[in-house]
């Protein structure tokens, strides 16, 4: 496998993006064209490495990967003070047009190199957490060519909350500026998740089982930033119009979705949320949705003690879709 560090520019026209593309050495060296490319979004407060597992099992597999940080995430930061923030205003587009714009530099490297057409790459999203509200959105704007999408540790939140959650955030923004973090907020998004979990030994036990995943978690200085009010206000504008019907029935109707998360997730309500998510999908008329809920796992499936099983049935649903 060979990882390519690629960087481009922001929608935000501040920011510079840094994203990682990995390829199977064959790929990497021409020698063939991959089975299709996935996107990888990751999620709130963290980087694209910690996908590293996930992308080499299915570079093993002949697929290429790409998958980019966010603005306020990982490396596409200039200073520490930049990690958790995002711009209030136009940040749900911003991070949209990010993963837009990753999506069609990767699929222009994978054509030239192979000499092949960029229609002719299949092209497959995978959007965990935050990654999978970002990827909702995504798929009202920009469905055309996507072959199969894969939202892993999604939610399906009251847009009335989200609704709150923005006049709040639009609020404090305006009081305190849009880098003032709010332990209120915070209590009231991610920082609450923890509340979910029976005897905790910290406050961060929700994401994993493996105390071991949780700790590493934390000794890494690219996660665990609290947000700041201008990019919760980001993140409840993605949830509003994720869980918006409207929007949802822009997504193309032959579009296969594969929803996976472990049942004892809080984002997505032990299972309850999923559930609501996929639902709406089938009433806005898609005809391929799937649910897999992992007995006993919590948010980062990917980092659970099932994330073999999670790989192979990501790979077998995939190729149920004929990739």
């Amino acid at each position: 496998m060979k990882t390519t560090t690629i960087t481009y520019a922001s929608r935000d026209n501040t920011s510079t993006v840094r994203a990682l593309m990995w390829e199977p050495d064959e790929v990497a060296s021409g020698g063939e064209a991959p089975r299709g490319l996935v996107q990888i979004v990751h999620g709130m407060s963290e980087h694209v490495e910690r996908y590293e597992g996930f992308a080499a099992f299915l570079c093993e597999q002949g697929f290429a990967v790409c998958a980019n940080d966010h603005i306020g995430h990982g490396k596409s930061v200039s200073s520490a003070e930049d990690l958790g923030h995002m711009p209030l205003e136009v940040g749900e587009d911003v991070l949209v047009a990010d993963v837009q714009t990753l999506r069609e530099l990767a699929l222009e490297r994978l054509s030239q190199r192979c000499d092949m057409r960029v229609s002719g790459i299949p092209y497959v999203i995978f959007g965990h957490s935050m990654g999978s509200f970002i990827t909702r959105v995504f798929l009202t704007r920009h469905a055309f060519g996507v072959r199969a999408a894969v939202l892993c540790g999604t939610g399906h939140q009251p847009r009335p909350l989200s609704a709150a959650g923005k006049a709040l955030t639009s609020s404090l923004a305006k009081k305190h500026g849009e880098r003032y973090v709010s332990e209120l907020v915070d209590g009231m998004g991610a920082g609450g998740y923890g509340r979910a979990i029976k005897d905790a030994e910290t406050d961060l036990d929700w994401l994993a089982t493996d105390p071991e995943v949780v700790a590493e978690y934390q000794r890494d200085p690219l996660c665990g930033q609290k947000f700041t009010v201008g990019a919760y206000h980001v993140l409840t504008s993605l949830v509003s119009d994720a869980t918006d019907l409207r929007l949802a029935r822009r997504v193309p109707h032959a579009l296969p979705l594969l929803f996976v998360s472990g049942d004892q997730d809080p984002v997505g309500e032990c299972g309850a949320g999923v559930h609501r998510a996929a639902e709406m999908y089938r009433k806005a008329g898609v005809e391929s949705v799937t649910e897999k809920l992992y007995p006993g796992m919590r948010h980062e499936i990917l980092n659970e003690p099932v994330k073999g099983e999670v790989h192979r049935d990501v790979l077998a649903w995939l190729e149920h879709q004929g990739l």
